[in-house]
């Protein structure tokens, strides 16, 4: 049987086929969008957050390299802010990052899990290694060890264990994190890919609008042929990529028509929006002022929605490189402040104009300066002197006194805090600021402070206002700065107590040779016997005519006393071999705690000089000044404790 194609009918079938193209090409827009959402969690869930926390990684890397450095090359207490920073590394920051990358690395490719584990393996090596130089280097005392300084300090030089682990692994991390930005890379290709395939899709829509739109002409009947014809031009329109305006459309008085003209004015004013707005998202604008067609605008929603993902990717990213930016600041920073505390460290003025020099152009300030604590007093009051002084990208010189109290950089030396001024008033600088010259913005004033003990102050004037992470670089650029001073004041006093030493030794040297020739003279005939005997024995007699010393074995008791002290507290030496080392002491101290705390600290390794009270024979005081040391054999074990009283 022939079914009757009436004009109704075959509109009806011309649109059910437009309808079914239109839901087509709309399920393949929504599929688009969706893979574009798809790829953007990706990028916002997996990659972005996984290239975060192995920069992160490198970064904690690169921390604990420079830490286990300064825990090998700068003598120091057990508990310093440095090896605790280290400590915290080893014991919660590595173990964290650690839990939060296997977990996000779950959706990663199978290579890269395995180079992360291989990296996981060299880590724990590396940290294996810390650990043998934090047992190795435990107290101060351990640093003046030969043989341990020889086996450890080679590990932090090109070559050495740490720094070949440390840049293999700093490796591998940038491969992966290189690995993490191509994949972010990629996803923003796809995404570009699918909106351009939203585009195509939009085209192929309009193509099928005109197919749609010249079958239903070819059976419309003749009055309503002309709005027919409208639309015709409409979807020529639109499949030239053109959007037009709504007077193209004609009307008619067929309630069908003038619906589908209603429907075809509301498709391309959505579309000329959908379009508009893919164009500004594409372009980065995502405050473009966009509304859906209604609460069910399916791909207009879903519009919205890839925005609100995009928007906050590109936040999060923006956030993530700010950071990134001022990490790579400090780090830079810190390793070139490192580098320059390495130089010129046997002169406090060079290094001190170095460092301020540097650092004042590190920050992009204006001028600065460092106050050094002087080792005298003035009127038994504390000071410290302008030893460097940097502005306007000349050095200054100017002397200066600060005592402590006076003005901002005294009350710093005073109370030991950072002082921050973000509101200067007029004459600053002339007024309280050590500096001079014109008035800054901000002052910010460090002490350098190691261990609680101050060493000087930087104060650094800017026409900026210096941000936290600025004023925490400084603060950590100035307690390497203090640490640097300590070593070099010390340095200076070794110095001086070696020439001292070594003119003494010229003296010694000088009396034996006179009492060498005085023999040659008495004892011609026995020179050569006599000559190696007389040197071996006036050596032996230097020391022990210089100094008593009494040899104690580890369970309290006096191996061996010389003469000298046997002299001095007139016994001989049977009578103090085998006695315990409380019968050398007075008995309120040989009682008391702070004579049980003394013996703890040398059994445990520690070396203590002090002023003592003895008790000779006659059981009367002799007042003396010597130090208790232990000596170790190569596991570490203390053997003997020497007692060395230097003057009596």
């Amino acid at each position: 049987m022939k079914i009757k194609m009436t004009i109704g009918r075959r509109i009806g079938f011309g649109f059910a086929i437009i309808v079914i193209f239109f839901l087509i090409i709309n399920f393949y827009s929504l599929s688009v969008v969706n893979e574009s959402q798809r790829i953007n969690r990706e990028n916002s869930e997996i990659y972005v957050p996984s290239m975060s926390l192995l920069m992160e990684f490198s970064n904690m890397i690169v921390t604990s390299e420079k830490l286990i450095g300064n825990w090998i090359f700068v003598q120091s207490s057990d508990d310093t802010r440095d090896k605790n920073e280290l400590r915290e590394i080893n014991r919660t920051e590595y173990p964290r990052l650690k839990r939060e990358l296997e977990e996000i690395s779950q959706d990663w490719q199978s290579e890269e899990k395995d180079t992360l584990q291989e990296i996981f393996q060299l880590v724990d090596e590396l940290f294996l290694t810390h650990q043998f130089v934090m047992d190795d280097l435990s107290d101060f005392a351990s640093y003046d060890d030969p043989m341990v300084v020889f086996q450890i300090r080679p590990m932090m030089e090109p070559g050495g264990e740490i720094v070949e682990y440390t840049r293999e692994i700093l490796d591998k991390l940038d491969n992966l994190i290189e690995i993490q930005q191509r994949n972010v890379r990629e996803g923003n290709i796809n995404m570009t890919q699918s909106l351009e395939n939203y585009r195509r899709s939009n085209f192929l829509m309009i193509i099928i609008l005109i197919v749609g739109g010249f079958l239903i002409s070819s059976l419309s009947i003749r009055n309503i042929s002309r709005p027919l014809k409208s639309l015709r031009d409409v979807l020529v329109f639109l499949g030239q990529g053109k959007l037009p305006d709504r007077k193209m459309i004609k009307r008619t008085t067929n309630v069908e028509i003038n619906q589908m003209a209603d429907a075809m004015e509301n498709l391309i004013n959505g579309l000329k929006e959908k379009a508009n707005f893919a164009k500004e998202i594409g372009q980065g604008n995502f405050d473009y002022d966009y509304k859906p067609l209604t609460d069910e605008d399916m791909l207009g929603l879903s519009l919205i929605d890839m925005r609100k993902s995009l928007q906050t990717a590109a936040e999060e990213e923006k956030k993530r490189q700010i950071e990134d930016k001022k990490r790579t600041w400090a780090t830079q920073g810190i390793a070139k402040f490192s580098e320059l505390l390495r130089q010129n460290n046997d002169n406090i003025k060079e290094l001190s104009f170095s460092l301020i020099k540097n650092l004042v152009n590190y920050l992009d300030a204006n001028q600065g300066g460092i106050f050094i604590l002087s080792d005298e007093k003035e009127n038994d009051e504390e000071f410290v002197e302008l030893t460097a002084c940097y502005a306007y990208e000349r050095r200054k010189f100017k002397k200066k006194k600060v005592f402590k109290g006076e003005g901002l950089v005294g009350t710093c030396l005073q109370e030991g805090e950072t002082i921050f001024i973000s509101d200067v008033p007029d004459s600053y600088i002339s007024i309280t600021s050590g500096l001079g010259d014109s008035n800054p913005r901000s002052i910010l004033i460090v002490p350098l402070k190691l261990n609680d003990e101050i060493f000087g102050v930087i104060e650094i004037a800017s026409f900026n206002v210096f941000e936290q992470y600025q004023i925490d670089f400084v603060e950590k650029v100035g307690e390497s700065i203090a640490s640097t001073i300590s070593s070099v004041k010390i340095n200076i006093r070794t110095n001086e107590l070696l020439k001292k030493s070594q003119e003494q030794s010229e003296e010694m040297k000088a009396q034996e040779e006179e009492m060498r020739q005085n023999m040659e003279e008495m004892h011609a005939t026995q020179e050569e016997m006599e000559r190696k005997e007389i040197e071996n024995q006036e050596f032996y007699s230097t020391i022990n005519s210089i100094t008593g010393i009494v040899n104690i074995s580890t369970d309290g008791t006096i191996k061996s006393v010389n003469q000298k002290f046997c002299d001095k507290l007139k016994y001989n030496e049977q009578e103090l071999i085998g006695q315990s080392h409380k019968a050398l002491f007075e008995n309120s101290f040989a009682e008391s705690a702070a004579y049980k705390n003394m013996w703890d600290n040398v059994n445990n390794g520690k070396q203590v000089t002090a002023e003592f009270k003895l008790v000779n024979r006659n059981k009367e005081i002799v007042q003396v000044k010597g130090t208790l040391s232990s000596t170790k054999d190569k596991f570490g074990a203390i053997t003997r404790i020497i007692f060395v009283i230097t003057e009596f």
